[in-house]
Order: C-alpha cells, then sequence, then structure tokens
C-alpha cells in the first residue's frame, strides 16, 4: 500500500470516528523544513516519510489529548528537530558508547541515543522513530520504538511505508477501540504480526 492510500484510510477512520482527531492534522511539510530536518539529522530521508510529510506534516496537538493511536501524537518537522536536538542534549550522540556492552547488538545500536534515530511520534517521551544510523544487519529506515531512556530494542517494521501501512490496515479492518477520553487504540498495538 502507498503512503497516500494509507492516509486516506486513516483519515477516513479519523473523520468518521474521531473528527476532533481528523481537524488535528496539519498540512503539507514546506520544502526549506524538510531541507532543515535532513540537516539536523545528518542523513538522507527515506521517500516514504518525505511523501507521508508532505501529506501531513504532523498534528497540531499541543494537549496531547488528541492523539492519532495508542497516545501516540504524530509530531511535525519542527517538532522532531527539537526533540532530536532535546534528546541529543540529554542522552547525547556517541555512536561508540559502551553504556550497554552487555547487550549483543543486531540490527540496532545498543546505545543511549543517536541523531540518526528520528522519531516522528511522541507518547510521553517514548515513540516511533527512524532509525537511519543501523549497525550492518539492520535496514537504513527501519522502525525502532524508542523508549525515552534505555537501551532501544529490536526493529518493529524495516521502513516507515510498512508502519503506515499496519496502522491503516488496522484502522481499515476496524482492529481498535475508541475512549471518549483516552481515544484510539489498537487491539493488541501496532505490530507487524497483527
Amino acid at each position: 500500500m502507498d503512503v497516500d492510500l494509507a492516509w486516506d484510510i486513516i483519515e477516513r477512520v479519523l473523520h468518521d470516528r474521531l473528527p476532533e482527531v481528523a481537524a488535528t492534522l496539519r498540512g503539507p511539510a514546506r520544502d526549506d523544513d524538510l531541507e532543515s530536518l535532513a540537516l539536523t539529522i545528518g542523513k538522507e530521508l527515506p521517500s516514504d516519510f518525505v511523501a507521508s510529510l508532505r501529506r501531513h506534516d504532523g498534528q497540531d496537538n499541543p494537549t496531547r489529548l488528541l492523539d492519532v493511536f495508542d497516545h501516540q501524537t504524530f509530531l511535525s518537522v519542527e517538532a522532531m528537530i527539537e526533540t532530536s536536538d532535546m534528546r541529543v542534549s540529554a542522552l547525547g550522540d556517541d555512536l561508540d558508547s559502551n553504556d550497554y556492552a552487555w547487550m549483543e547488538p543486531d540490527k540496532v545500536r545498543t546505545i543511549p541515543h543517536c541523531r540518526g534515530w528520528l522519531q516522528f511520534t511522541d507518547a510521553e517521551g517514548d515513540g516511533y522513530a527512524l532509525d537511519l544510523d543501523p549497525l550492518p544487519a539492520g535496514t537504513p529506515g527501519q522502525i525502532i520504538q524508542l523508549p525515552i531512556d534505555g537501551p532501544t530494542p529490536a526493529p518493529e517494521f524495516t521502513t516507515y511505508g510498512a508502519w503506515l501501512t499496519s496502522l491503516a490496515e488496522r484502522f481499515d479492518a476496524g482492529a481498535f477501540s475508541v475512549d471518549d477520553s483516552l481515544g484510539l487504540w489498537l487491539d493488541r498495538g501496532l505490530s507487524q504480526d497483527h
């Protein structure tokens, strides 16, 4: 499924079930903002991710009470840059860190943080991120669930497009519940094994 079709499904479900959340989706990201994001991260942004940002530059959700799913707010390009800067300031950007040397790395670096992890959703500090600086067994652009601190888990999806497709498929299948005060919650969370 391409990015536009995935967004068509997500938008339809949000308009039908949570119109107040649908109203928070921003318009397309500007080219100069996308360039700033790539410069901040120091890596080329995957085309499927750029296509998504050209559809919606995150959400206008300052209260963080109108999340798209599972308490996850889609970050704008500006918020991604701010989050990246904050995480580097708090956790560092040391690709050679031995903080988690006890782990056996496979696809994702076992470090507290690196600039190549681009967080694009946020749920009180945790969120999904593009891993643009994976280990050799990994895939550039793989999706990881980035904790606010501690070692990073294995990749959950190989691309942003696969991640967004999985979300759209769950929305389309009605594999969620809606709580008036907590928003939309996916059945069994978001994973490739749904």
